[in-house]
This record gives structure tokens, sequence and C-alpha cells, in this order.
């Protein structure tokens, strides 16, 4: 097993806007794109030496686009694209793989990746491809209403979708079947603690993909959901930082729980 080689951004002459995460199990390898990379202006590059080690850096962090080898100890790049494109379907995965079409079959667009690179890869090709992933990324942007306006008009419609959902406090994720909220997912949330979390965020932006992978984990239909938002606002009071004691309502931790 390759050890594990710490993730850090690449300096980059422009303010990077976007945020790229190479996964790859050789040490030397991962050194020549660390290095190479910075050349991919406007980009943040992170680093992972494995699948598991790539989907805590996912939970962090926005990413938006993976790059992925296949053969990798702990989780291989097959099951790091069967998450990836499962829970977090707004990611372009490219892989880059010394196997030939024999040995992997397409496998890995099957599972969710948009180009399979052979390696060895010329950095120029590479970052192109990471350009073009970007620019085709399929992903819609909601501008102007509130999250809850938007999850009462995707109801309305019954859509399936994944809405990624960003504020100052982070990167969330929202999961609805038929226009009912199923799934959340907040750094190391799931479930009711991060739905609560991401439904309070105030002017957050707002971009999604209409697929829904996930199971579900959440049953309370949307209009309970928002009312206990409603509920937990009271609660906190004009000023979110001061405390649940601001205000008169009931204590937001029942209603994040799911109580």
């Amino acid at each position: 097993m390759t050890a594990s080689s710490p993730s850090r951004p690449v300096p980059s002459h422009q303010a990077a806007t976007r945020t790229l995460l190479v996964v790859e199990d050789d040490r030397a390898t991962l050194s020549l794109y660390r290095a190479g990379l910075k050349g991919l202006e406007g980009f943040k590059v992170l680093t992972a030496p494995d699948g598991s080690e790539a989907m805590a850096l996912l939970r962090q962090e926005p990413v938006h686009v993976l790059v992925t080898d296949l053969n990798m100890p702990v989780m291989d790049g097959f099951n790091l694209i069967t998450k990836v494109s499962r829970l977090y379907p707004h990611i372009p995965i490219i892989v880059m793989t010394g196997l030939d079409e024999n040995q992997h079959l397409n496998t890995p667009l099957d599972l969710g990746a948009v180009r399979i690179l052979s390696k060895p890869i010329r950095l120029g090709f590479l970052m192109d491809a990471i350009r073009t992933a970007v620019q085709a990324e399929p992903v819609g942007v909601i501008r102007g209403l509130s999250l809850g306006s938007i999850l009462q008009l995707l109801a309305w419609e019954k859509k399936s979708c994944t809405l990624t959902v960003q504020s100052e406090a982070g990167m969330g994720l929202l999961y609805l079947n038929r226009g009912e909220v199923i799934h959340a997912a907040f750094r190391d949330q799931e479930g009711f603690p991060a739905v609560y979390e991401i439904l309070t965020w105030n002017h957050p932006d707002i971009e999604f993909v209409e697929t829904c992978r996930v199971e579900r984990t959440i049953d309370t239909p949307l209009t309970e959901l928002l009312l206990n938002v409603a509920i937990i606002n009271d609660s906190l009071g004009p000023d979110p930082d001061s405390g649940p004691e601001a205000g008169m309502g009931p204590d937001p931790s029942a209603v994040r729980s799911g109580i």
C-alpha cells in the first residue's frame, strides 16, 4: 500500500474559482500531477491516495471535477465512481488508467464517469479534458428565489433531483424524489441534522442536476420540514449568532433531530 500523501492546494497565478480532486495511489505519479497541474489556472488542486480519503475530502468541501485512477488500495476507483455518481451526481468524473479496454470494459462509463484516459497521460491533454468536463457539466443554476420557494416549486412539479446548496457555512446536498426531500448531507452530518442545517441558511447559491440515486432517510413531508425550519428561525431570533436563548420558540435541537 502506498503511504498517504497530505492533500494541499496548488497555488495558481489567478484566484482559484474551482476545485479539482486528483485520486492516485502512486506517490511519484501524484507528485507529478501536483506539480504539473500548477498550469491549470483558476483551479485549486486537492489530492488523495485512495477512494476512501477522496470521499472524506468530498464531504468537507466543494469539488468541481474528479480525476481518479482505478487500481488503488482501501477503496478502488470503481467503488469511488459508484459512490460519487450516486451522492455527488453534479461532479464530472475523469478516469485515468493503465488498464486497456479489454480489462475495464468501459465499466467506469457505465458507473458514471464522463471520460477514460489511458496512462501515460500528457499533462496538457489532461488539463484540456478537465476544462472540457467543467464546461460540459450538466448543472442548472437557480437565482433570485429562497431555498424554501425553490423546494415548493420542485414539489409542485414532482421533480427528482439533487440540489447543491452553497453558503458561507459550506456546501450541503439535498436529494429529492418526486418533489419530496428524502436525504440530505452536510460535511459529516446526514439525514435530519443535515436537512435542518441547510434549510436555515440565508440566500444560498443553488445548482441542481435532475437525478436522485440515494436511499430515503427522511420521511417527513416537505411542508412539515419547512414549518419546522420556521420554528427554528423563530427560536433563534433576529440574530442567528445569539443562540436559541434569543427567541421564545422550542428547542431547535429537538426539531433538528427529527423529533
